[in-house]
Formats: C-alpha cells, sequence, structure tokens
C-alpha cells in the first residue's frame, strides 16, 4: 500500500506542477508556434499572438489535469480501503 501512496502522490505532484507552470512551460518550448488555426483571418498579429499562447497554455493545463486525475483516483482508491 505504501508503494501505491507514494505513486499517488507523484501522479498528484506531476500534474500540479504542469498546471501550475503551464505558461512558462509554453513560452519555454515554443508550443505557441506550433497551434493550428482555423479562422485566424478575423485577427490581427497582436491578438493571434495572444490566442495561440492562450491555447498552448490550456492544452498544458489540460495534460496537466489529465495526469492529476489518475493520482486522485488510485489515492481515493488507497485510503478507501483502510
Amino acid at each position: 500500500m505504501l508503494i501505491l501512496k507514494i505513486l499517488a502522490g507523484l501522479f498528484l505532484i506531476a500534474g500540479l506542477i504542469m498546471v501550475a507552470g503551464a505558461k512558462k512551460i509554453a513560452k519555454r518550448y515554443g508550443l505557441d508556434r506550433k497551434v493550428i488555426l482555423e479562422n485566424e483571418s478575423g485577427m490581427d498579429e497582436e491578438e493571434l499572438e495572444e490566442y495561440k499562447m492562450l491555447k498552448a497554455t490550456v492544452n498544458i493545463k489540460l495534460y496537466g489535469m489529465m495526469v492529476f486525475l489518475p493520482g486522485l483516483i488510485l489515492l481515493l482508491i488507497v485510503f478507501n480501503n483502510m
């Protein structure tokens, strides 16, 4: 059971770090340049860059929550059996 608690904690911490540092991660790896938009003709250059950064940040936060969720479920299972 100790191994499951540690594993759950690692998932939780990794997910929280991804969510908290999403903007820094997006800037560091240039993920805003990799975002593909469908309707970019209606925006000027500044709005387009801001929207791409926002979309990259939200994607990283979504992935962070997808890492956090299994840790939370595992934590609930471990402490429910105690």
